[in-house]
């Protein structure tokens, strides 16, 4: 008998074992609103199909819907409601240990004759402003994080969209040809300063890698061109960013531990009741552990508070504190003239800090729309001396020297009312208030004492209003604004009309044309830098006026089949009035990082970049996706001379592959590989003057040919590999991300080599890989 009783109980546990197996389960969450008004939509008709079957639910009365008990894995929802186009998600992720929230926006069918014109939107191709026409497209967090080189960082996530390169050591962005300093940050609907750990330091409009980890960071939207009416002071791109709310239900931690750093992270309900919920996340990187010299940490968190008749109130911040040191090689000494090149006699000191909190508050008005008000408060402040050894070795003397400081409060106000199916309107205004104080110096030459470029203290203000309109026709749908911005520091005001016009040619293509008037002041320590005159120096450039820039963008959409999207948008901007130093190469259309700038100033200079960009993708189908984009392009600038010369940024091409799969194992648990190749064409940069630089023993430009010289062509690879363990209380993540796989050279110019009295070119190669370990519960 105890064979059988043995062998029926192997049989029980193994019965059991595999209904245990089978049994991980998740949880998806939504809401279901209007695309223009945002008021919730009752009773909306949901379709779920996965490999279990198909599950239909409606929408509650306020517009919410919540599927319990659903196996993990990938979900195609199609939601549906009378008089409004249909719209369908594909491949959601459900897990055993995040619970998915789907903001469903469905846009009201207009109706002509009796006969009701609808559509089947994919979602994941639409930006998430209905007021977009043209060069906008939607950074869905789940799918991107997908992508290889992204490093979780959404800075370098979307220098896989067109129209943008990036490098490897920074996530700079350059947009069509445009400086990173013409990017606009965002974070829930206000203006901040720029987001990124060792920002400014690295590059204006950029840094090392963004303060916003993935994990707290909802779907956004980044424009490349022809912004609507609602964003200003911003030349290049827009990076509209949105904190997610955390859900409101369920607690879920996460903890993950990597080469790079360590993160952990919480969010989950305040008072069920009333859905409230909180959201934090907390990195701190062990490169300072290391003993690598940089150090960074940041801190993320947003608490939502829904009220019952006075609207909904969130509080929301970001802090990151950074610093970074280096000192010569001490044994240098003792090592025959080790000494190669000036870097490695020099020092460097950096300290940068941040912060930003913000106070939201949304009213629905009637059933048309809402009011949001936002009030912040953002410090910034950079300490940076960079140093050198002299001629002997012995002495360490400054060469330049970074003391500033600001302090920033912003108010804005917005009202967004849908007055009918074929008309809404979104009108709002920002008053920022700015507070500065700073000391920037330099050394003419080694030994020298230091010199004040730019001190001052004080305060400015920038104003900006905005209305834009979306009017929809049966075929057409038309966007309209206009954007003010006002200057107090020297008064100056530009009044920028916008226009986005779309034509839909069936119901897979649609043809779109943009137009904008464009604006940008510059930072506070250009207009305010001691400009030397005779013997004394004065603000010569405190009455500079704005950058200003025409866009015109054309753009093609069609869908090739139901999951593969194709974008073509040829493009044209016109620069002008960029601010110039007269009878010289030099424009602010080429800086990057340079503080030190007490130059006069003018505003005759002029700039055109011209391309196009091609973007074919297709999206999650059947554990597979690919993004692939060309972008074809020129850009110019015209100098104090009024000469044309290429900027720096014109590299002429650039193309990236992304793609990816991913399988199912043993039923609840995925694998997936993903890659990146990107070609850019050379960068540009000064022609060396090779005899003064070898009299010199530094680096001298030929400055007859600015930008004349271009660097390789880049051929930058990435991969990255997961794996991700589904289990009833908890999972794992295994990943392992390496940027630039195939260590490609990075172009870094000349310097002086002081071991064998050459001018050399200098390149480096910066392969990162990162290997972490993330547990969800």
């Amino acid at each position: 008998m105890k064979n059988p009783i043995l062998l029926l109980v192997f049989i029980t546990l193994s019965t059991i074992s595999n209904l245990w197996s089978q049994s991980v389960m998740g949880t998806l969450r939504g809401k279901v609103i209007d695309q223009n008004s945002e008021i919730p939509i009752p009773m909306a008709h949901m379709s779920l199909r996965g490999n279990k079957g198909e599950q239909i639910i409606t929408t509650d009365l306020d517009g919410n819907f919540a599927v319990k008990q659903l196996a993990v894995g990938r979900y195609s929802v199609e939601i549906s409601y009378v008089g409004y186009e249909t719209v369908v998600l594909t491949d959601v992720l459900v897990s055993s240990t995040s619970t998915p929230f789907l903001t469903i926006k469905l846009k009201e069918s207009v109706s002509v004759l009796d006969d009701v014109v609808v559509r089947v939107r994919q979602e994941k191709e639409a930006p998430l402003n209905p007021m977009a026409s043209v060069s906008a497209k939607q950074l869905n967090m789940e799918e991107a994080n997908r992508f290889a080189g992204g490093f979780d960082d959404p800075a370098r996530l979307v220098s896989s969209f067109a129209g943008v390169a990036s490098g490897v050591g920074e996530n700079l962005l350059v947009v069509r040809g445009n400086s990173p300093k013409g990017i606009l940050w965002q974070i829930e609907g206000i203006p901040v300063p720029n987001p990124n750990h060792f920002a400014e330091i690295n590059g204006f409009g950029g840094g090392g890698i963004t303060a916003l980890s993935s994990r707290t960071i909802g779907n956004s939207d980044f424009f490349t061109g022809a912004f609507p009416a609602e964003y200003g002071n911003a030349l290049a791109s827009v990076f509209d960013l949105s904190i997610r709310n955390g859900d409101y239900t369920d607690f879920h931690h996460s903890a993950q531990v990597g080469t790079l750093g360590l993160d952990v992270a919480s969010e989950g309900p305040i008072n069920r009741a009333s859905n409230s919920s909180y959201l934090f996340n907390y990195r701190y990187s062990t490169l300072g552990l290391l003993g690598l010299g940089v150090d960074y940490q940041d801190l993320s968190f947003k608490f939502n508070l829904p009220t019952e008749n006075l609207g909904t109130f969130s509080i929301w911040g970001l802090g990151l504190i950074d610093a970074s040191e280096s000192t010569p090689d001490t044994d240098t000494l003792e090592s025959d003239f080790k000494w190669q090149y000036v870097e490695d006699l020099s020092s460097e000191y950096a300290q940068l800090s941040t912060g930003v909190g913000g106070i939201t508050h949304k009213y629905f008005v009637g059933k048309g729309g809402y009011i949001q008000t936002t009030a912040t408060v953002a410090a910034n402040e950079i300490s940076a001396t960079n140093s050198r050894l002299d001629d002997d070795y012995v002495n360490t003397h400054i060469l330049d020297s970074i003391e500033y400081q600001s302090v920033d409060y912003r108010l804005s106000s917005t009202l967004n009312y849908k007055f009918s199916p074929t008309h809404s309107n979104r009108t709002g205004v920002l008053y920022t208030h700015l507070n500065y104080d700073f000391t920037l110096q330099n050394a003419p030459q080694l030994g020298s004492p230091l010199q004040t470029i730019a001190e001052d203290d004080g305060q400015s203000h920038l104003i900006q209003a905005f209305t834009q309109s979306s009017i929809a026709l049966p075929k057409l749908q038309i966007n309209p604004g206009l954007h003010v911005l006002h200057f107090t520091l020297n008064g100056n005001t530009s009044v920028e009309p916008r226009l986005g016009v779309t034509y839909f040619a069936g119901e897979k293509a649609k043809l779109s044309l943009g137009y904008g008037l464009h604006s940008q002041i510059e930072k506070l320590s250009f207009y305010l830098a001691d400009v030397p005159v005779g013997t004394s120096t004065q603000q010569l450039n405190r009455d500079l006026g704005f950058t200003k820039a025409h866009h015109v963008v054309l753009a093609y959409d069609r869908m090739l089949g139901e999951h593969t999207h194709l974008r073509i948008e040829p493009y044209y901007q016109y620069l002008y009035d960029v601010p110039v130093v007269d009878s010289s190469h030099f424009s602010m259309i080429n800086l990057t990082d340079d503080f030190f700038i007490n130059s006069e100033l003018v505003n005759e200079g002029t700039g055109t970049n011209m391309g196009v960009d091609v973007t074919l993708e297709q999206f999650l189908h059947k554990g597979f996706y690919y993004l692939t984009t060309l972008s074809v392009f020129d850009s110019k600038y015209t100098d104090g001379n009024g000469q044309e010369w290429d900027t720096r940024f014109n590299r002429n091409v650039i193309a990236n592959v992304v793609a990816g799969k991913e399988w199912t194992i043993k039923e609840n648990n995925l694998l997936g590989a993903n890659i990146k190749y990107t070609y850019m064409g050379g960068s540009r940069m000064h022609p060396l003057d090779n005899v003064a630089s070898l009299d010199a023993e530094t680096a001298i430009d030929d400055l007859t040919q600015p930008y004349g010289e271009r660097t390789p062509d880049s051929h930058i690879a990435s991969f990255t590999l997961t794996y991700r363990i589904n289990k009833p209380r908890y999972s794992s993540h295994f990943s392992l991300q390496v940027l630039n796989t195939l260590a490609a050279d990075e172009y870094l110019g000349y310097q002086y080599n002081f071991r064998n009295h050459t001018m050399d070119f200098i390149t480096d190669a910066i392969v990162l890989p990162n290997l972490t370990y993330k547990i969800e519960f």
